[in-house]
């Protein structure tokens, strides 16, 4: 320590290294009561959320949680030692075991079939066994303090004296700053009950415009304290204690007996292995919150494998897929047939009849699939709308959200994608776009511009005054059959055939019907968000039946192929998940798909095989007997057989939050180290509930590698253009 005449010791101010620990007790308290708050929510299956249980049901998992009935006995047991014998410390223990036979009888005695033995058991098995999951949860929270001490010891240590008041205050404003990252964690896991990563952070910040209807409606006073109780507590422990700033008096030597060796050690605890709980909805946590938004900036693995894709692109000069230059030309198989792709919001295939014929959702569809066919194993390939329609209507795989604006810049420039609408066009076919949404969240307008429909009709051209609005994106779907047949009565009377793409409104979260609609009621369900999800399942079932009769009306069935299928699936709590832009499992993934065709002479039946939504463009050329010419596509034809093992690829919408590949009966999930890889044996386990633990590394490696490469493949495939409009099968450029 510092010498000083008095020999006293010197102030905290004095000390770089107390300084920097001090600097950090908020951030400490904030890990800590993050950790703890997930591991609750974890232990006790709470929900936090809209809807959730409510203060009842938070008291009372909050007590049932171990380390807190510990804690709370032993203050008890502490309070009555200090009044009744003050002298007596070691009394403190005997009073604790008393306070806890006497809960125990006391609990017993208000639930008499139980033996109060067992319950002083469990509760003791229960407290140490959440002690250790709190333990191995936070005690990489704490190597991140440890190691935020040792650089800021270093940092006021070595900072000039003329320089130490700015530098403590910048370190107070990023200690302040860093409590508000742990609460947007917090409140992003218990929204979505995934681990945030950082682009997704910055996704939110970016998009905030965007985004604020659905943060509004995942609200919670709960979450907004995470986020300002952080921000409040580093700013009030820093006024607290702003005598830090004070510049330290020149001395010889400054240094603290303990704060750099804790710091030290704290720091090297790193390399030690993670903890394993053995029980797998803590596991996620004892990532460490701050060292695993940290993992998720790490590039090395992506910017190898983009290395690999751009290696191939400068040897062939040719991306992997691309759609830029592509046509179509009639052969003797050509049938000039109307095409109806309605892609519906959110459903998922276990929720339609289609997928469990004892849930009445999609009654019609059901009826219709008694004629057509049914793909079986559909699926998405990133859980979001817009992504889905580069999929379906461009044949190519989509892109996350920002990978889809910073393309959408590009095409902007120079148009490098040609979608269904624009190949049947070049035909002779009218081409239509119909959805009852304001078509104004992100790149949504863009892309849907590109794919190149003659007619774009949105919400604005549907509405009325008043008009009400179930989702904060639109109005009711029945809105637009009308305007929609009254423009497909206009080209029957031109007789000229037509393409239309229809996107639904009803079905995304949070999952409201029109007023109008009666509800049903679906025996067996519990959960409030899933019954109003069945709901509106079976409302867009209604309006598609509507839309179905419409078209008899038309007499136009019979010159018709109908396709129907999902944008993407959706998530009610399985694997802790409650929504689905980052959630790749099979429930976020997994489609309805069912053509109907009466003008063709299709067998009805089931279309087998693992099949993805890049397949429907190949498969429309297909049934209207078109040749493509020009073009690359990833997706087959569903009328060809397809390899059971086919390699499917899956992305999260937000970038580095998730990758997914299907090879064969294996599934894997990767987290860019927010978790460890998920391996699924889809076989044996087709809900994904038991991950596999006996996965080689080397396996694990190269599944990592593979999704990796597809993603950097995908994003140069869109992104590329040729270098001779006109010859796309000469050298094309990167951007």
């Amino acid at each position: 320590m510092i010498a000083t005449g008095t020999g006293e010791r010197p102030a905290v101010g004095q000390d770089p290294w107390a300084s920097a620990w001090l600097l950090l007790v908020p951030l400490a308290i904030w890990l800590f009561l993050a950790k703890l708050s997930m591991v609750i929510v974890a232990v006790s299956g709470l929900g936090l959320g809209p809807g959730g249980e409510g203060l009842r049901a938070t008291v009372k998992a909050v007590w049932e949680f171990g380390p807190v009935r510990f804690v709370a006995v032993a203050l008890v047991a502490f309070g009555i030692q200090k009044l009744v014998f003050p002298r007596r410390r070691w009394a403190i223990l005997p009073i604790a075991v008393v306070i806890f036979v006497a809960m125990a009888l006391l609990a017993t005695a208000m639930t008499p079939d139980r033996n109060p033995l067992e319950k002083l058991l469990r509760w003791v098995n229960n407290g140490v066994q959440h002690s250790w999951y709190l333990i191995a949860s936070v005690w990489r929270d704490a190597v991140s303090v440890a190691m935020l001490a040792l650089l800021f010891g270093v940092l006021l240590r070595l900072v000039p004296r003329r320089a130490f008041s700015w530098t403590v205050r910048l370190l107070q404003a990023a200690v302040a700053l860093l409590c508000g990252v742990v609460g947007l964690n917090l409140s992003y896991e218990l929204g979505t009950g995934q681990p945030a990563s950082l682009r997704a952070l910055a996704f939110g910040f970016h998009d905030l415009h965007d985004l604020l209807p659905i943060i509004s409606s995942e609200t919670t006073p709960f979450r907004v304290i995470a986020i300002a109780g952080g921000i409040l507590l580093g700013i009030v422990w820093a006024w607290r204690h702003r005598r830090l700033a004070t510049a330290p008096a020149p001395a010889a030597t400054r240094k603290s007996h303990w704060g750099w060796g804790v710091a030290l050690v704290g720091s090297l605890a790193i390399l030690l292995p993670l903890p394993s709980v053995g029980y797998e909805p803590v596991e996620p946590s004892t990532q460490g919150v701050l060292l695993g938004l940290a993992d998720t900036a790490k590039t090395a693995a992506a910017d190898e494998a983009a290395a690999k894709v751009d290696q191939a692109f400068d040897a062939t000069r040719q991306p992997p897929w691309h759609g830029a230059g592509m046509t179509i030309a009639a052969t003797d198989r050509t049938r000039r047939m109307n095409v109806v792709i309605v892609m519906m919001e959110s459903m998922r295939y276990e929720s339609t009849t289609l997928g469990n014929p004892t849930l009445d959702t999609t009654p019609f569809l059901k009826q219709l699939a008694a004629n057509g066919l049914v793909a079986d194993d559909m699926s998405a390939v990133i859980p979001r709308t817009a992504a889905a329609w580069v999929a379906i209507q461009a044949g190519l795989y989509p892109l996350t959200n920002g990978a889809t604006a910073k393309w959408a810049a590009l095409n902007a420039k120079i148009p490098r994608l040609r979608g269904l609408p624009a190949l049947l066009h070049g035909q002779g076919y009218a081409t239509s776009f119909f959805t009852p949404t304001e078509l104004n969240f992100q790149s949504d307008q863009e892309v849907i511009r590109s794919l190149g429909f003659d007619k774009i009709s949105t919400e604005k051209d549907i509405t009325y005054p008043g008009a009400e609005r179930p989702t904060y994106f639109g109005v009711s779907d029945e809105l637009m059959v009308e305007p929609l047949l009254k423009w497909t009565a206009a080209q029957v009377q031109a007789h000229r055939p037509f393409m239309t793409a229809i996107m639904t409104n009803v079905g995304h979260h949070d999952y409201r019907t029109p007023s109008t609609w009666k509800k049903i009621d679906f025996p067996g369900v519990s959960n409030p968000s899933l019954e109003s999800y069945y709901n509106c399942l079976r409302y867009i079932d209604t309006v598609l039946s509507n839309l179905m009769q419409g078209y008899q009306r038309l007499g136009v069935l019979n010159d018709t192929i109908f396709m129907f299928l999902g944008d993407h699936g959706q998530l009610f709590g399985e694997h802790g998940v409650k929504q689905s832009f980052n959630a790749i499992y099979q429930d976020g993934v997994r489609i309805p798909m069912l053509i109907y065709a009466p003008g063709l002479d299709l067998k009805p039946g089931v279309i087998h095989g693992p099949r993805q939504q890049i397949d429907v463009l190949p498969t429309v050329l297909d049934m209207l007997g078109y040749r493509l010419d020009g073009g690359r596509l990833p997706g087959i034809s569903m009328l060809d057989p397809v390899d059971p093992d086919r390699k499917l690829f899956f992305s999260s919408s937000i970038e580095w939050s998730a990758l997914g590949m299907r090879d064969g009966r294996f599934k894997y999930i990767y987290h860019f180290g927010r978790k460890p890889m998920e391996v699924y044996d889809l076989a044996s386990d087709p809900d994904e509930e038991h991950p596999l633990q006996d996965i080689r590394k080397k396996q694990i490696a190269q599944a990592q590698q593979d999704m990796l490469q597809w993603q950097a493949a995908a994003e140069l495939s869109l992104d590329a253009r040729p270098a001779d409009p006109s010859n796309p099968s000469g050298p094309w450029l990167k951007n």
